[in-house]
């Protein structure tokens, strides 16, 4: 034991010993991250920018190290999973053969669902930027969650819809766990505030044939409308890239564009949809909105340099959820340098991890996590679609209270 607590002393004098240009003569211990994202199917335009956003966090925290003689250094892999729970696992499979801790993702509460066993029982800690499904509202695991859950996302959306004037939802969702949780905690928010919530079907991220729901939503539209007048009416899709193909084969029927349709986080600011003039369009008559994660004033110093620095290098515009990826790495970073180590104790990882994380101020502002490893804070901002002459552009239509 003597000789332990010997050497464990000398190492924090070596360490503390190796200045910048001594760094050359001292080991260095790369720190492996694994980012598991979307980049080549649904919402890859979140999964390419939050990568991007990652090294980025990633050079400039290596800069920082080599410059205080830090003997660490952090190295980025990259797992596809194009949303798919059964990639995921198989990715983390890889992961945990490389003898990484550390990960960054997935996007969707039903990957995250998928592996949260895994990374409980090899003690992998694993941080999503976008999942927000309550059934992963666990304390003491292996997950956090950067992006604010589905209780403060429905009140939001409830209230943005109370405040329309809206006394009836009808409500679609895609079949995972991140957009049904949704759909349950909006339709208890809308219920307890005296609204009249209809299921009227569900779907799978790989269908394209939606015209069994859209009937259903059709059928209740006509049957609402005999206590409801049309602006007392809304569709709710909880849905991701999907919402496209089902705007586009709702534009042929002209009952289902005469109420007001919205969307949840899955289909915020969604590129393609503005490359699809008949869906687009359908958005438009329906003033079609859906929330994002809101980016604070108070730090657009911080976000809009990352997010041009993004755009410059993969063409396509971030969001929140990307500056949530670049905050969990640069957390990743303070987790470290505070601790100078990764610990590897499961539940040693956990406690550092939430003590670093709390009163962090990142490019989404000041980070606060409850109980559960979540984000307790948070804004949304909601866009809707416009139409300049034939040219379809995203523009901000509200924020929630």
């Amino acid at each position: 034991m003597k000789k332990l607590i010997f050497w464990s002393a000398l190492s924090v004098l070596l360490f503390a010993g190796c200045k910048k240009d001594e760094v050359a003569n001292c080991q260095v211990e790369v720190i492996k991250i694994a980012g598991l994202f979307s980049e080549t199917g649904g919402l890859s335009n979140w999964g390419l920018t939050s990568e991007a956003a990652i090294q980025i966090a990633i050079d400039r925290i290596n800069d920082d190290f080599e410059s205080q003689g830090v003997l660490y250094r952090f190295e980025l892999t990259s797992y596809d999973t194009q949303l798919d729970p059964a990639k995921a696992v198989l990715a983390m499979n890889s992961i945990a053969a490389s003898g990484c801790k550390l990960v960054i993702g997935p996007q969707t509460s039903s990957e995250l669902l998928a592996i949260k066993s895994f990374a409980d029982s090899l003690g992998i800690l694993v941080v999503s930027p976008t999942s927000t499904s309550a059934s992963l509202a666990i304390p003491n695991d292996m997950v956090f969650r950067f992006s604010p859950g589905q209780t403060i996302l429905a009140a939001a959306m409830s209230q943005s819809y109370i405040n329309q004037g809206k006394q009836a939802l009808i409500m679609i969702a895609r079949n995972d766990a991140g957009s049904t949780g949704l759909q349950t905690a909006l339709a208890s928010h809308f219920t307890n505030a005296g609204g009249v919530v209809i299921e009227a079907g569900f779907f799978n991220g790989s269908d394209t044939d939606f015209s069994t729901v859209l009937a259903e939503v059709k059928t209740q539209i006509l049957n609402l409308s005999s206590t409801y007048s049309n602006a007392q009416i809304g569709v709710v899709t909880s849905s991701f890239d999907e919402t496209t193909l089902i705007f586009n084969q709702a534009a042929s029927d002209p009952i289902l564009s005469t109420v007001n349709w919205f969307g949840g986080v899955g289909f915020f600011k969604n590129q393609a949809l503005m490359n699809d003039p008949i869906a687009a369009q359908f958005a438009v008559n329906t003033q079609f909105y859906s929330p994002g994660f809101s980016l604070p004033l108070s730090e657009q110093n911080v976000w809009e340099p990352l997010l041009a620095n993004i755009y410059s290098t993969t063409g396509i515009q971030g969001a929140a959820a990307t500056m949530c990826a670049y905050d969990i790495m640069s957390v990743f970073g303070k987790m470290v340098r505070d601790y100078n180590t990764v610990p590897s104790n499961a539940e040693a990882k956990q406690s550092a991890f939430q003590a670093s994380a709390n009163s962090f101020l990142g490019a989404t502002g000041l980070i606060t996590l409850d109980a559960n490893g979540d984000r307790s804070n948070g804004v949304f901002d909601f866009w809707g679609l416009q139409n300049n002459n034939g040219t379809y552009e995203w523009v901000f239509v509200g924020q929630s209270e």
